[in-house]
């Protein structure tokens, strides 16, 4: 399917935006009109830096894991696959290797590291800016929306930037009046999580031009990446004119969370249709809600047991919690299902794949209810569920699955990404092994 345009305009609710320049097919991929550079389907970052999780385990150019990687000899922090993502990385790396040298074994924050690489750029190369079609210069700041406590906190990252970036580079000025608080309240509000196959948010980068995109609840496209490359994809039909839309926060939660979050981090308070009307929660928050709160306050200390991969204890409390409220909720409910989740990473993580099976396929319907549009959380759950089935011998099952993962990506991936080569090599295995199970059933 080739690659569909859009454009800047002024919209009447939110400033900037993006829309659609002719109609726009459900799973089209979308390039932005009048930018300079980049491919047709997808965009390059500004600048980009591999999140702190995974600063040991993801290559720093092409954010590849599960690789061998080598590791700068100087800094002793940035990783590659290879050598030749060693020397393709050298360019953004130079400038910030003796920075990450002098704070070692000291690691700053994800935000503070991309700031600097963006500085580092603009040092560099300042007319590349001028070459998106939305500079950073024009990104709002923000600043006067933020309550005291953030503007402490963004004084204290901005400390750490100064100290980080040393004397010879904090003396430098920046072109078009920015500044290192700024840009780092810019970085706050603009960049996007560069997630990896599994959903896994592996880095952070500023893709300006993207940040034109508006939010909305139930979007009409999402954003996948190649790599570090980011991609626009249409999950709906979209009329010429019709504004281009993602959702900046999980959709996969209640109203009065999402409305929080995009009011703490990004400084407005969303209207859009699914906010506007208070019943749009009936499933996410189905059941008895004396023990769906108890389940929300539970999850905090679990999504922490499995940051620190303490898996035997989380699947402990996690089936502990199903077995004594599940009666009490339905799947549907968004925190029992985000516990499903917990306990099946911990069930596969410790080898318990009929276990994990036994949650994942509760996942399932849940999944396809609260997900009406193709999307790539979705599609991701029944890659998983599937493998399973398909390790554990249930191939009919399995191969249902895959198809359904392979129907979901082709509008949210593309028929050429990665994970849907994946999904296509899996649903020929699985095809294969049935044609040979009824040959030798026969």
């Amino acid at each position: 399917m080739m690659a569909a345009h859009a454009e800047r305009f002024l919209t009447a609710r939110a400033g900037n935006g993006l829309r659609a320049v002719g109609e726009i097919k459900a799973g089209a991929a979308i390039r932005l009109r009048e930018i300079k550079g980049g491919d047709a389907q997808s965009s390059a970052p500004f600048a980009f830096c591999v999140a702190r999780k995974f600063l040991q385990s993801a290559c720093h150019n092409c954010v590849r894991t599960g690789q061998k990687l080598l590791r700068c000899s100087q800094c002793k922090t940035a990783r590659y696959c290879s050598v030749q993502c060693q020397k393709e990385a050298w360019p953004e790396h130079k400038s910030e290797c003796p920075c990450l040298k002098r704070v070692h074994p000291r690691i700053p924050t994800d935000s503070v590291r991309l700031t600097a690489r963006i500085i580092f750029r603009l040092l560099s190369d300042p007319a590349a800016d001028g070459e998106e079609l939305y500079s950073i210069a024009e990104h709002q700041p923000h600043l006067e929306d933020m309550s005291d406590e953030q503007r402490e906190g963004l004084t204290h990252l901005c400390s750490t930037l100064k100290i980080y970036l040393g004397q010879e580079n904090t003396d430098r000025s920046l072109p078009n009046g920015l500044t290192p608080i700024s840009l780092l309240a810019r970085v706050t509000c603009n960049c996007f999580s560069i997630s990896n196959g599994e959903l896994q948010d592996v880095g952070v980068g500023l893709y300006p031009s993207m940040s034109l995109l508006n939010h909305d609840c139930r979007p009409n496209c999402v954003v996948v990446f190649l790599g570090r490359r980011l991609q626009l994809r249409a999950v709906r039909h979209i009329q010429p004119n019709e504004e281009l839309t993602i959702s900046y926060t999980e959709v996969l939660a209640p109203r009065v969370e999402r409305r929080v979050q995009l009011q703490q981090q990004y400084h407005f308070l969303c209207q859009c249709q699914r906010c506007s009307r208070e019943d749009t929660d009936c499933d996410l928050l189905a059941g008895d809600e004396t023990v769906w709160m108890i389940l929300r306050e539970k999850l905090p200390q679990l999504e922490k047991l499995q940051a620190e991969n303490q898996w035997e204890e989380l699947l402990k409390e996690s089936e502990s919690l199903v077995s004594t409220h599940a009666g009490a909720v339905p799947d549907s409910n968004v925190y029992l299902l985000r516990l499903l989740d917990l306990a099946m990473d911990a069930c596969i993580s410790l080898d318990q794949y009929e276990n994990a099976l036994g949650f994942g396929n509760r996942t399932l319907g849940p999944y396809q209810l609260h997900y009406p549009d193709p999307h790539p959380s979705r599609a991701v759950e029944l890659l998983r569920v599937g493998k399973l089935q398909h390790y554990l011998g249930k191939l009919e099952d399995a191969q249902t699955n895959f198809r359904q993962a392979y129907d979901v990506m082709k509008v949210t991936h593309g028929t050429d990404h990665p994970l849907i080569n994946e999904v296509r090599r899996k649903l020929e295995e699985c095809q294969a092994e049935l044609r040979m199970n009824t040959q030798t059933y026969y």
